[in-house]
């Protein structure tokens, strides 16, 4: 897919570490003509539901179990805002992995563009790995493939031509979107995605804020 972008949309999974909001803010585009309100509703919900499948399956499996996920939000920015789609995960869906002792820890994956500069490249922090499954900041090499099937069940749906849903996830700069927020212009397409071994520090737990 390419612009001009028939939708936009901003997908949020929005969980709890240790009681603290852990969300996570992710910028999808689509070329699918949209006729209808329902067709959009429709379409927000099936990319809120297929993300939840991926963090259920296997993001869980991959962080620690003082990790909750609640739901999955959608919602349209291009060509105009629209309202917030919800996806609910089952109660009690936790992390399987052993417990972390602060909620700033985190697993930074770099979001890949293909093209240089800080506006055409973004990043995601997930929700960390347990104390067990890392030596001296590192996480280990297990805990790594486990990281990587979430990756790689996000851009089997996401990423490329051969993805399976009608959205491709990708990185939207309002710098490069400008005053007037075109979303042709803000949003790259995402190529791949790129996990780190070092944990990383989630500065901040607030609501709406994903990196």
């Amino acid at each position: 897919m390419a612009a001009p972008w028939a939708s936009g949309a901003k997908l949020r999974i929005i969980g709890k570490l240790h009681g603290q909001d852990c969300i996570n803010v992710l910028h999808f585009g689509t070329n699918t003509e949209i006729l209808d309100p329902t067709q959009l509703a429709e379409l927000l919900t099936q990319l809120a539901t297929a993300m939840l499948a991926c963090v259920v399956d296997s993001l869980l499996p991959a962080v620690t179990s003082n990790y909750t996920i609640l739901r999955v939000e959608a919602s349209q920015l291009h060509p105009v805002k629209g309202d917030v789609i919800e996806v609910a995960a089952a109660p009690g869906s936790v992390g399987a992995l052993s417990p972390v002792s602060a909620s700033f820890i985190a697993t930074l994956v770099n979001v890949k563009t293909g093209f240089g500069g800080r506006s055409k490249r973004g990043k995601m922090f997930l929700p960390p790995v347990g104390e067990a499954e890392a030596t001296d900041s590192l996480i280990n090499a297990g805990n790594m493939d486990e990281i990587i099937a979430f990756l790689t069940c996000v851009a089997g749906k996401f990423i490329g031509a051969g993805a399976t849903e009608f959205w491709r996830l990708g990185v939207y700069s309002k710098k490069l979107a400008g005053p007037a927020k075109d979303f042709n212009l803000g949003f790259t397409e995402a190529l791949n995605l790129v996990p780190s071994n070092v944990l990383a520090k989630m500065g901040s737990r607030k609501v709406g804020r994903g990196s």
